[in-house]
C-alpha cells in the first residue's frame, strides 16, 4: 500500500486511557441495565468528543460515539495512547428474514457505504475482521452458551436513506445486516496495523420492505445484557 500523507491534526493520546483493549457500546436500549454497571466499576471517566470513556479494570469502553465520524475519532484517540485491540458491541438492522430482533451475529466482513473508510483506503469498500480476534470472541460466546450467526454487515452513514432499493443493492451483495460503524473501524484498525471485530445484536427488520423497530423491547434489552456483559466485566 502506498504510504499515506500525515495528517495536519494529530489525535492527542489520552493519559492513564491506555488499555490494550477497547470496547465500544455506541448505544444501549433505555432499559437495559449495564450502564449502571460499567459506571459503578469504572475506575476513571473522562469525556471527550461526542462519547464517555470508561477505565476498567481490562479494558477502556466507550459509550456513545454513534456513527462512523464520531467512532473513529474515539479509536484514533485510543489507538494513538496504545490500544491493539477494539470490539465493537453494537446493534444493526437485519437486511435478511434469517435474522430476528435479539439474535446475534459476529461480522467477518463489512461493506463501506459510509464516508470515513475511504480516508484511510480510497477506493476500498470490504474490509476484514481480525480472525483470531473472531475466534477468541466465538469461544467466549459458546463459554456462555450464546448463539451467534456470522455475518456479512454493510455500514451507513443514512438510516433515513434505507430504501427498499438500497436493501436489495446490499443484499444482492451478501450483506446481511446494516449497522453504523463497523466498516469505518475495520478500515482504522487496518491502516493502524490493530486487531478489530465486531458482536452486533439485531435491534429491528428491514428485509420486508416494512420497518420492525425492537428499540424499546425486553427482549432486545435483555439480548443486550446478556451477550456484552461476559467483555465488559470478564474480558
Amino acid at each position: 500500500m502506498k504510504k499515506q500523507e500525515k495528517g495536519i491534526v494529530r489525535p492527542r493520546p489520552l493519559p492513564n486511557f491506555n488499555r490494550p483493549l477497547v470496547l465500544h457500546l455506541p448505544f444501549l436500549p433505555a432499559n437495559c441495565e449495564l450502564l449502571s454497571g460499567i459506571q459503578s466499576k469504572a475506575k476513571a471517566i473522562k469525556q471527550i468528543e461526542g462519547c464517555s470513556l470508561y477505565l476498567l479494570s481490562e479494558s477502556v469502553l466507550i459509550y456513545g460515539a454513534m456513527g462512523a465520524p464520531l467512532a473513529v475519532m474515539a479509536y484514533e484517540r485510543l489507538i494513538a495512547s496504545g490500544s491493539q485491540e477494539i470490539i465493537l458491541l453494537g446493534l444493526a438492522g437485519s437486511l435478511s428474514s434469517d435474522l430476528k430482533i435479539g439474535q446475534a451475529v459476529l461480522v467477518e466482513k463489512a461493506i463501506a457505504d459510509e464516508g470515513t473508510s475511504r480516508h484511510y483506503f480510497p477506493g476500498k469498500l470490504v474490509f476484514h475482521s481480525s480472525p483470531d480476534l473472531n475466534d477468541r470472541i466465538k469461544r467466549k460466546l459458546r463459554e456462555n452458551d450464546l448463539a451467534f450467526s456470522l455475518a456479512t454487515v454493510v455500514t451507513t452513514d443514512a438510516p433515513y436513506r434505507e430504501t427498499k432499493t438500497w436493501v436489495l443493492q446490499f443484499r444482492k451483495n451478501g450483506a446481511q445486516a446494516v449497522d453504523m460503524e463497523t466498516s469505518a473501524l475495520l478500515a482504522v484498525a487496518s491502516f493502524y496495523g490493530i486487531k478489530a471485530s465486531a458482536l452486533l445484536i439485531i435491534s429491528d427488520e428491514l428485509y420486508s420492505g416494512h420497518w420492525r423497530s425492537g428499540f424499546s423491547s425486553s427482549l432486545l434489552a435483555r439480548k443486550c445484557h446478556d451477550y456484552f456483559y461476559p467483555f465488559i466485566f470478564t474480558s
